[in-house]
């Protein structure tokens, strides 16, 4: 198992995963509120020049994805941000940064104390988050995650977001696979109001009733 499976197992284990839905993030931030109050005054404020960078950094290290300038929204993505490691689109390419700022999503009362944490330890690993190499970055993370970082929960929640912006399209109305890159990634087709007048089960259906008109 690679370094990254290892960080992704523990995100499924701990089901940040399944809870890939606006309503699910929002909950989540809300119960790392109290952890991130815990350090609000003892965490170095960030520099404002690298919050937005290095938040599009850790989400490219949460789902990988290829090199990019844009956003799906068209939205602008730092240089440094995404390390490459995919020649597919990943969580950066499917406007993570804005659903960290979403006021419904709440992230940004927790982003100092997230970010605060995130730059004690990537120091740990060879530099600040944004200048270090994919492994780094997955070692950063994989620490920041353990059980014995006592803000984990604030992590957590940092995590959420781009599985979130990846996997529900939660800032595209009606996403479809030509608009959401992370929906032609899954080979989801998206929303159809009107059904999908191609796709077919490849069987005729029954056309048995039962004698009550119920199933059985």
């Amino acid at each position: 198992m690679s370094a990254h499976d290892e960080l992704i197992a523990t995100l499924t284990r701990r089901e940040v995963v399944a809870r890939a839905s606006t309503a699910g993030l929002a909950a989540l931030v809300s119960c790392a509120l109290p952890a991130a109050a815990r350090v609000a005054e003892a965490a170095s404020p960030a520099d404002p020049s690298l919050t937005d960078a290095t938040l599009q950094a850790f989400a490219d290290t949460m789902i990988p994805g290829r090199k990019a300038s844009i956003t799906d929204l068209g939205n602008p993505i730092d240089p440094l941000a995404i390390a490459g490691v995919d020649s597919l689109p990943g969580a950066v390419e499917t406007d993570a940064l804005a659903l960290y700022h979403h006021p419904e999503v709440g992230f940004d009362a927790l982003a100092p104390a997230f970010l605060s944490d995130l730059s004690v330890r990537s120091l740990a690993h060879g530099g600040d988050f944004l200048h270090l190499g994919f492994a780094a970055r997955v070692a950063t993370c994989i620490d920041g995650l353990a059980f014995e970082n006592p803000e984990r929960l604030i992590w957590e929640a940092a995590a959420a977001v781009p599985f979130t912006a990846f996997c529900a399209a939660a800032l595209i109305r009606d996403a479809t696979a030509a608009r959401a890159s992370g929906y032609r990634v899954m080979g989801l087709p998206g929303t159809a109001p009107d059904g999908y007048t191609s796709y077919s089960y490849g069987r005729r259906l029954s056309s048995e009733r039962t004698g009550s008109g119920s199933l059985p």
